[in-house]
């Protein structure tokens, strides 16, 4: 997940695709693999089977998706007084979450007495898979005549007038740099964009007022600066997918304690190691003013708001950094059977992002916030190790869900040891397929490096997953 939110970033890149044409791609793409990841047919399948074979799942549709009508599934387990609402692949092209999130509902049903303490202690409610439509996202990639299944990262969702004043930053397109892409492909919105901390927003009343705009290659670039009890909060979202309704609807009956989300980022770096050494997991709080001296991009000055959530109080800001200290540890602590898999976690770093799940929704309850990054896109270049993906995430997630029911308060962690994670380093560059480039609406479009470079990345890759499976001892 990328989180950068300035505008001109945002906009560059959206308009820049968006125009992009196809006809210059090289042939030979690599198209992904549409078995490894569940479709929304099979998920459905297996939740209903979990839910047929144990009276410890409750499971419901809480929405359905703006394009495909696809359900959205929420999945609650255990019976306890602390809760946690943990969502999954509002990225569609970030699947690994979804799956490691079935696997440990598979492992709690089946053996419930292992998980007795989880069960009791912690009422869990999962959306497994917020992105329907762009986890299916896809169409004749390669020219053979058939449908490949690609993936993307936003959802498929038109904007019109109707919908709101101006069209947001967040709303574009994605996926047109495969060589036989279709030349205008479908739009659609970054969910991790769209959520508002006004939780009854109605994108039609916001004032003309609340909407700021930039220039960028030519086009004007809008967003919603929006006040709320004295704050600019930069970048609101405007609730436009059901999609993130639904999950709004969602965090507000479970009202939890704690909020997970979970995504890939590229693959992050340890600091100050040469040649970087990957990091296989990044991890970050949410936190509010109490520690706005800790907060990594605020320099003394600009808004507060900007660089940590004032509506996080003290008391919420440590449990988040309780916890994800705490997992940091534990994970580095684990041994048999994944060896030294987490020791080199790192921490992602934290700035308000207001149309994201954690800034808008963690305050509404006095939720901690926690994010897992793992390293490494689903479809980036080289990336071959998706399995080991998802059982890196699973066991943060039972870490997690064990920590908590041990100590819902975490007391016994120092919060601010949470800032002594190392900071994560610069992305190890991996270059595009042939016939793509970078999309996404925080990275400008890049040419291809030299071949020394471009070797180089690749090199880099191989060692990550090499190093997925030596930890992980699943060659």
């Amino acid at each position: 997940m990328r989180r950068r939110t300035f505008l001109t970033a945002a906009g560059a890149t959206a308009v820049g695709l968006a125009g992009a044409s196809s006809t210059a791609a090289q042939e030979g793409t690599p198209i992904p693999n549409p078995n490894a990841y569940l479709t929304n047919s099979q998920l459905t399948r297996r939740l209903k089977l979990l839910n047929a074979e144990s009276d410890l799942v409750s499971l419901r549709p809480i929405g359905r998706s703006a394009c495909r009508n696809d359900p959205i599934w929420e999945v609650t387990v255990g019976e306890g007084e602390t809760n946690v609402h943990l969502i999954t692949q509002i990225h569609g092209d970030e699947p690994a979450g979804t799956e490691a999130a079935l696997v440990v509902l598979r492992q709690m049903t089946a053996e419930p007495d292992e998980f007795e303490a989880v069960l009791d202690e912690l009422t869990i409610t999962i959306v497994p898979r917020v992105n329907p439509d762009g986890a299916m996202y896809g169409f004749d990639a390669d020219g053979d005549g058939d449908r490949d299944r690609v993936t993307r990262r936003q959802n498929v969702q038109p904007w019109s007038k109707r919908d709101s004043l101006y069209e947001p930053y967040y709303h574009y397109a994605s996926g047109e740099d495969f060589p036989y892409a279709p030349e205008n492909p479908p739009l659609g919105y970054d969910m991790n964009r769209d959520f508002n901390i006004r939780t009854d927003l109605d994108a039609g009343d916001v004032p003309e007022e609340w909407w700021t705009s930039a220039e960028e290659d030519g086009e004007t670039v809008w967003q919603v600066d929006q006040p709320y009890e004295g704050y600019t909060l930069s970048a609101s979202g405007l609730r436009l997918a059901p999609e993130v309704r639904a999950v709004t609807e969602s965090f507000l009956r479970a009202d939890p304690d704690y909020a997970i989300t979970h995504h890939h980022q590229g693959i992050a770096s340890v600091p100050d190691t040469e040649p970087p050494e990957p990091s296989l997991l990044s991890v970050m709080a949410a936190f509010g003013p109490s520690y706005l001296e800790q907060a990594p991009f605020y320099d003394g000055e600009g808004p507060v708001e900007d660089a940590v959530n004032p509506f996080i109080d003290r008391e919420t800001s440590e449990r988040s950094l309780r916890l994800n200290r705490l997992v940091a540890d534990r994970l580095a602590e684990t041994t048999e059977p994944w060896d030294d898999a987490f020791d080199d976690t790192t921490r992602y770093g934290y700035a308000t992002l207001w149309g994201s799940y954690l800034d808008a929704l963690c305050p509404q309850t006095g939720a901690a916030g926690m994010l897992y990054e793992i390293s490494g896109q689903s479809d980036a270049a080289g990336s071959r190790a998706y399995g080991l993906k998802v059982e890196a995430s699973r066991v943060g997630f039972l870490e997690t869900f064990e920590a908590l029911a041990a100590d819902p308060t975490l007391s016994s962690v120092d919060a601010g040891s949470y800032f002594d994670i190392p900071l994560k380093g610069e992305d190890i560059e991996t270059p595009p397929p042939a016939g793509r480039g970078r999309s996404g609406p925080s990275t400008a479009p890049t040419k291809a490096g030299p071949a020394s470079g471009t070797a180089r990345a690749r090199d880099a890759t191989t060692s990550f997953d090499d190093r997925l499976r030596r930890i992980l001892r699943a060659d």
